[in-house]
Order: structure tokens, then C-alpha cells, then sequence
């Protein structure tokens, strides 16, 4: 999802300098842009959720 999400961000970042320069509509650009880091943060969120469990888990098996 994050390679994905980085591809939305290229595509949707180069069309808006596209349509900006052309003087064309930016709502399909901002969309695409929007979406790829949508999809970039929710990404990156799963895997600082996924590194903090295995924070707790370590901490609880020194524990033991």
C-alpha cells in the first residue's frame, strides 16, 4: 500500500504542476495527491503501531 500510495503522490504531484502551468483544472491532480498520501500515512501508521507491540512484547518477555 505505501509503494502504491508514493505512486499516487508522483503522478498526482507531476500532473499538478501540469495543470497549473497549463492552466487547466487542479481537482483531478489534488485528488490523486490527496489519496497517495492518504495511503502513505496510513501506511507508515501500521507500521509504527506494528513496532511499538513488539516494543511491549519484548519488555513483557524480559519481564517474565
Amino acid at each position: 500500500m505505501k509503494a502504491i500510495g508514493w505512486i499516487f503522490v508522483v503522478i498526482g504531484g507531476l500532473s499538478l504542476i501540469g495543470s497549473i502551468a497549463g492552466g487547466n483544472s487542479a481537482f483531478g491532480p489534488l485528488f490523486w495527491l490527496g489519496l497517495g498520501i492518504t495511503l502513505v500515512s496510513i501506511a507508515n501508521r501500521r507500521d509504527n503501531d506494528k513496532k511499538e507491540e513488539t516494543k511491549e512484547e519484548n519488555k513483557d518477555n524480559l519481564k517474565n
